[in-house]
């Protein structure tokens, strides 16, 4: 049985050499992550830094490649994540070649489907849970509420219907007692291992504003407008076609412009709920650039709210460090770093004390 984890959107990188063997895995992988497809030469620590799973099929009896492919596998990017080897039968000198090699678990291929997707969900289900293991009792408890707020939020607001704000800062509360108690490390290595890229970037801009808030000693009232903010920040993409949000490549200029409409929609969606007006401002202007470059309205200088300028520094720094399938995460130093060449873009006072909260 396939488990919920497993959608579409992350990336599993499968290593194979040019010999001719059975590739119909692949296609099975392709049903629920997306592939990485390389070959020994060409796996590089990127590859490995963005991946949930490595899957190597190459021949372990040919000494020619050993060397190479243990040289790739020893890469510090590749220490936490998994590793399976498909062998055609289950020798005693495939095993110990692979144990070498650092596989995590391997299996005899060919194979029934079932035993193959029971196999790799156990692999990359166990770094999920890794990472939950570490959240303390209150962490777990408000991430859990949260994100299934979150996605029946998105949810309401993709079928029409109105969103009801009680959930949602009931939901905040918690998160913000969460980051008080424990800190965000921990909660934010557990958010990053949910598949959907739309949810697990509203929940990670509401832990990143909810540090930013309690670093800047703003009032609780503020600090739960900013966490609500940050879950709804992007609430107009429930209005943006799947494909789009999911395509596990850049956008074409065609495709941006449809993108671009998400701060419209919120504002349309979280209007009709007659949401504060403060909220609506961070959903629909957090996009805004200090040089009126920005959209959806061109607001430029003092007319972006503090709460919106907070709002975009949290949303890019967010966008930069995370990991989707056509490009790699980035340290939070160098997102940082690039952050501060924003000029025109970002609050730059703001983005130096943000530095703080992250770094």
């Amino acid at each position: 049985m396939v488990r919920e984890s497993m959608l579409t959107g992350q990336i599993v990188t499968i290593i194979c050499d040019e010999k001719k063997q059975s590739r119909k895995f692949i296609d099975l992988v392709r049903r629920y992550y997306t592939v990485n497809l390389t070959d020994i030469d060409h796996a590089s620590a990127e590859d490995f830094k963005k991946s949930l799973l490595i899957i190597v099929q190459v021949d372990l009896g040919n000494r020619q490649i050993i060397p190479a492919l243990k040289e790739k596998l020893s890469l510090p990017e590749r220490a936490n994540v998994p590793i399976l080897f498909l062998v055609p039968q289950l020798t005693r000198h495939a095993l110990v070649q692979a144990n070498i090699l650092g596989a995590t678990d391997y299996i005899a291929y060919p194979c029934p489907d079932n035993n193959f997707i029971q196999v790799m969900g156990d692999l990359i289900s166990r770094e999920v849970e890794k990472a939950w293991s570490k959240l303390s009792k209150t962490q777990e408890a408000a991430l859990k509420v949260s994100l299934k707020v979150v996605e029946e939020t998105f949810g309401n607001a993709r079928r029409g219907e109105i969103i009801s704000p009680d959930d949602i800062k009931n939901s905040c509360n918690m998160i913000i007692e969460a980051t008080s108690k424990d800190g965000l490390t921990d909660w934010m290595n557990a958010i990053r291992q949910h598949h959907n890229y739309t949810y697990r970037h509203s929940m990670m801009v509401c832990g990143y504003l909810v540090s930013f808030g309690m670093y800047l000693g703003v009032q609780r009232h503020d600090l739960q407008q900013l966490s609500v903010g940050g879950i709804l920040h992007d609430i107009g993409k429930s209005l943006t076609p799947l494909e789009l949000l999911e395509k596990p490549a850049r956008l074409t200029p065609e495709e941006w412009v449809i993108m671009k409409q998400h701060p419209s929609h919120s504002r349309t969606i979280m209007m009709e709920s007659n949401w504060d007006d403060v909220l609506i401002d961070i959903a629909v202007h957090h996009h805004e650039k200090l040089d009126g470059s920005g959209y959806p309205d061109g607001l430029q200088g003092t007319q972006v709210s503090d709460l919106a300028r907070m709002a975009a520094i949290a949303d890019v720094f967010s966008g930069l460090t995370d990991k989707r399938s056509y490009k790699p995460s980035m340290s939070s130093e160098a997102a940082i770093d690039i952050m501060l060449t924003m000029e025109g873009h970002l609050d730059m006072p703001l983005v130096k004390a943000f530095r703080a909260v992250v770094l």
